[in-house]
């Protein structure tokens, strides 16, 4: 990827291995959170996040750099540049199945036959060859959809993989699933905290899960933050899970023996949840066979 003009990467004299970047006086540095696959118990890849610190380290959000309204092409370079940040620190702490999973504004796709391929020679000097990339759509609007489409199948024909972010806020509905074709769909966190909160939407997650699943796309369940919202994103059958529960965001890979602590007691928790459903509904049948 192109070096940005506004990031000024500092580190390792390495090709493309920066640990960090520099915007005006702020540090921008990389962290990383987890996303499980519950029935294979361990980690399936990344979600790469921005962490941003002033002079003195005071952490600062991470919209005081993401957020700001800087003319277009300057703005791409600077996606471009913390993108290149991100699958530099992620090369160093990966193992070789880890996907890395990048948020990409839709203009991101929205580029030149030039910089696709550019993008992918790049991922390869760091050892990443393109199917481990997921590039996640951001929930943002976007002005011409077909470019958006054209876009994003010209980045799945490199081998990327493409995944629509926050699903159920914002933009998103199953027009936009159907039209992007997602190897991925990404539940916003909003959803499980609903469904949570709610037993008439927790009995519609498995569908909306199905729905999903029948349109050829994996599912994962965001924001995770409780027990419960983990059990609800077990028994709607999501294939992957992401959220506090499981891990927090850090610079290194998940500690593989506490998540699998966590994921061991909550299969003995759904396991008991079921066998109760299954003692539960004899009884539930037979009031009914017996109502006549």
């Amino acid at each position: 990827m192109e070096h940005s003009d506004l990031l000024q990467f500092r580190g390792s004299n390495a090709p493309l291995l920066y640990p960090s970047a520099r915007l005006g006086n702020l540090t921008l540095s990389s962290v990383f959170q987890p996303i499980f696959s519950l029935s294979h118990r361990r980690s399936i890849g990344y979600e790469a996040l921005l962490r941003v610190r002033d002079p003195i380290g005071k952490e600062v959000h991470s919209l005081a750099v993401l957020g700001r309204t800087v003319e277009r092409g300057r703005w791409d370079n600077l996606e471009r540049g913390v993108q290149l940040l991100h699958a530099s620190n992620f090369a160093q702490m990966a193992n070789a199945r880890d996907r890395l999973f990048l948020n990409v504004r839709p203009d991101g796709f929205v580029v030149s036959e030039a910089y696709r391929r550019l993008a992918a020679d790049s991922m390869r000097r760091l050892q990443l060859t393109p199917d481990r990339v997921v590039l996640e759509v951001l929930e943002t609007p976007n002005g011409n959809l077909q470019q958006l489409i054209d876009g994003v199948a010209s980045f799945r024909q490199l081998g990327f993989q493409i995944a629509l972010d926050d699903f159920g806020a914002g933009h998103s509905n199953i027009d936009r699933v159907w039209q992007l074709q997602p190897d991925i769909v990404k539940l916003d966190r909003t959803v499980i905290e609903q469904a949570a909160q709610s037993p008439r939407l927790a009995r519609q997650l498995p569908r909306l899960v199905s729905l999903l699943h029948g349109t050829g796309a994996l599912v994962v369940v965001e924001g995770v933050e409780t027990q419960r919202e983990a059990l609800l994103a077990m028994e709607c059958d999501s294939d992957f899970v992401q959220g506090f529960y499981f891990a927090r965001p850090a610079p290194d890979r998940a500690d593989e023996a506490a998540y699998r602590a966590v994921m061991d007691s909550l299969w003995q928790l759904f396991r008991v949840h079921v066998e109760e459903n299954a003692r539960k509904e004899p009884a539930l049948l037979s009031t009914y066979g017996n109502a006549d």
